[in-house]
């Protein structure tokens, strides 16, 4: 096992290019330094450093201790920083994880509101798939999650944040004529850009709507996100179901048609979900009210 010490020494003597330099700015003899480093290589079975005249450089292998020493110190330094950060005040780090319609759309415009407000306050935005963001909190990585109820962790305390609602948007050119008296057998005429093949929100969007499934669906094009998806319903390629909230923050909003309340339907109920314990931290708690104080933003 490698020691901190170690570590420590192995940046000094890099920065610095030489083991009495690196000892001066350790405070420590360069007999000290010398050791240290010796026991690494015995330890590890190779050099780390190597003379070229009046230099102490790092060799192939030294320098991948020296990215690990240099990853190892910032993160203990972080973690040192934040558990240093009195408790009762809005500083240091929040991690906030949800999906990417949800993170894009309203949460990341939400925060950077919210960190231009405390300047001792950083807030990371986690953006991602729902397995990852899940996994993420469960290790601790993730102080608060936005996720939908089928898809909770199972630990952490549980708030509902808003119903998500989905809406069926088609071009404005003529070659798309739909209407709120459009049938189901109609719309399964248009071309379709779908989410992914097996659409999980055009399906459900559909069989809300119209009491059944798609019979079939005249797929024109698939992408996974949802601000392209608007795009190409705005040139024209063809329909689509897309989260209302995107929708209407979207600058392809005025580019594309809606027909309004009449063609919406609700998908899921999201939750806020946090480690309860991290509460004690004003940061968190502070970011958590944050969040609650919005009115069903997701509708």
């Amino acid at each position: 096992m490698l020691e901190v010490s170690q570590l420590q020494t192995v940046l000094a003597v890099t920065h610095c290019g030489s083991f009495s330099k690196a000892a001066e700015k350790l405070h420590v003899t360069q007999s000290a330094i010398s050791q240290s480093v010796k026991n690494l290589e015995k330890k590890l079975g190779v050099e780390v450093f190597r003379r070229t005249g009046k230099r102490t450089l790092l060799t192939v292998e030294g320098e991948k201790i020296y990215r690990l020493a240099k990853g190892f110190m910032k993160r203990m330094d972080e973690t040192l920083s934040e558990i240093k950060h009195d408790k009762d005040v809005v500083a240091g780090k929040v991690r906030v994880g949800t999906l990417t319609g949800v993170g894009k759309s309203w949460l990341a415009p939400e925060l950077m509101k919210m960190a231009q407000q405390y300047e001792d306050l950083s807030l990371i935005v986690k953006i991602g798939f729902v397995e990852d963001i899940v996994k993420e909190f469960e290790r601790g990585e993730l102080d608060v999650v936005i996720l939908p109820e089928n898809y909770m962790p199972e630990e952490g305390e549980k708030v509902f944040l808003s119903e998500e609602k989905a809406t069926l948007v088609f071009p404005k050119n003529g070659n798309f004529n739909i209407t709120k008296d459009t049938s189901a057998e109609e719309l399964e005429q248009y071309p379709t850009i779908l989410f992914e093949e097996d659409d999980y929100l055009y399906t459900k969007w559909f069989q809300e709507h119209f009491q059944r499934r798609p019979a079939k669906v005249n797929t024109k094009y698939v992408v996974n996100v949802h601000g392209n998806i608007l795009h190409a319903v705005a040139e024209g390629l063809g329909t689509a179901v897309v989260p209302l909230h995107v929708f209407e923050r979207s600058s392809y909003k005025d580019k594309v048609v809606s027909l309004g309340s009449d063609f919406e339907v609700s998908n899921f109920n999201f939750y806020l979900v946090y480690h309860k314990e991290a509460m004690a931290l004003k940061r968190v708690s502070a970011v958590v009210e944050y969040l609650k104080k919005f009115d069903n933003p997701l509708c």
